[in-house]
């Protein structure tokens, strides 16, 4: 704790203007005595604890049924193979450029919810299939 008092006095933050702590639910952030947030609650009474949503999703991820199991580990393998490299990473973005999709970055697969992994999957193959048909 007195590493996080010394940068809050470092950079001028004060306890009372925190409103959360996010965890991972790690025994060392939740204990009942000496876990993060109940020294951050000594500060400040009002602070809520919330559980990490990357982690939630990693829970959730295990119990999803086989074929969407399935449609996430590909769209995994996508992103890490265009993220993998600069260059693919470039011809990604003009792709998504040039067909004035949505979106022309991708974001690692952990940043994003499960929905919106497989919604922009879907609409990237959407955008692939259309460039290829428009181009034969």
């Amino acid at each position: 704790m007195q590493l996080v008092d010394q940068y809050f006095d470092r950079t001028g933050l004060v306890w009372k203007n925190v409103i959360s702590v996010c965890t991972d639910g790690a025994p060392a952030m939740l204990g009942s005595r000496s876990g993060f947030v109940q020294l951050a609650r000594k500060e400040n009474p009002d602070i809520e604890s919330v559980h990490c949503f990357i982690h939630r999703e990693a829970l959730a991820s295990r119990t999803l049924p086989q074929a969407m199991k399935s449609n996430l580990v590909t769209n995994i393998k996508i992103v890490n193979y265009i993220k993998a490299s600069a260059l693919n990473t470039r011809l990604f973005s003009a792709l998504c450029h040039e067909s004035d999709a949505a979106f022309t970055t991708l974001l690692f697969h952990t940043e994003e919810t499960v929905a919106a992994c497989l919604k922009r999957r879907s609409e990237f193959t959407t955008t692939v299939t259309w460039n290829m048909v428009s181009h034969t």
